[in-house]
């Protein structure tokens, strides 16, 4: 057992499915209480039936004032604290910039960068008192771009900037902040991606599909979370050049992807 994780009390956004399911399932291996969050309930009850205890089912909108409040409420009225919050919720995107609805950028901001920034209001006095863990999963999108995800690209850069911010304002607090900045891990996060007319995706990509095992990233993010890390990067090789490249030859990056078919 690892006692840094021991019964402590963790919500868990996005927890359906992908990376979010796989850090819920690993918290409570880990002998963490887990309060599991998303609006697909029969999934979030299939999770929970995984393990004898240490789930919370909590079906809810992210971007719902009242879901954030009673997922909080419900993780102190049943395991009495609040030891940190991951937030994981989010959609992409597959659209030309000059092509998408506004509408579309709209719900990327609220889902990918909003319900962060209220979750955190709501969240931050009860995990003041625990001297916990505040988590935002990005992307490295949040850190340099690609084409036809801009809305998404926005939006993560936004939480890129916030989380950076918010660190510094609870450090003398004893809070951990962290962001977290995959790659493409194996999972079916972009069926959910939004196009150009609000619709979804529905597929795959062959990148996404070729990705790190998503048991990897979300062991990669429970380390980050025990040695309190500033950031973790769950990507394989080429996403990390890309990474590199962006801060010392991002000239050089932009023509390598422009050469590049991400899909």
């Amino acid at each position: 057992m690892n006692h840094s994780f021991e019964d402590k009390s963790f919500i868990v956004t996005g927890a359906s499915a992908g990376i979010g399911r796989s850090i819920a399932k690993a918290l409570n291996q880990k002998g963490s209480n887990v309060t599991i969050m998303a609006r697909r309930k029969s999934m979030l009850e299939e999770l929970s039936k995984e393990a004898e205890r240490g789930f919370l089912v909590c079906q809810g909108d992210v971007t719902t004032e009242m879901d954030r409040k009673n997922a909080i409420q419900a993780t102190l009225d049943t395991f009495g604290k609040l030891d940190g919050l991951i937030h994981n919720a989010g959609y992409g995107m597959r659209a030309l910039a000059a092509e998408a609805n506004v509408q579309v950028y709209r719900e990327l901001m609220e889902v990918n960068f909003f319900s962060m920034l209220l979750f955190y209001q709501q969240a931050l006095p009860h995990i003041e008192k625990t001297q916990g863990h505040i988590v935002a999963v990005s992307s490295m999108m949040g850190r340099y771009s690609t084409q036809e995800r801009s809305g998404y690209n926005a939006s993560k850069h936004a939480l890129q900037g916030f989380m950076d911010c918010i660190r510094l304002e609870t450090m003398d607090k004893g809070i951990h902040v962290m962001v977290v900045s995959p790659g493409f891990v194996k999972t079916t996060g972009t069926m959910n991606a939004l196009m150009a007319d609000g619709t979804r995706y529905g597929k795959v990509d062959e990148a996404l599909d070729a990705g790190i095992p998503v048991e990897k990233a979300a062991e990669m993010i429970l380390s980050g979370i025990q040695k309190r890390k500033r950031d973790v990067y769950p990507a394989g090789r080429k996403e990390m050049i890309g990474l590199m490249l962006s801060k010392w030859a991002p000239g050089l990056l932009d023509r390598i992807l422009l050469k590049t078919r991400i899909k």
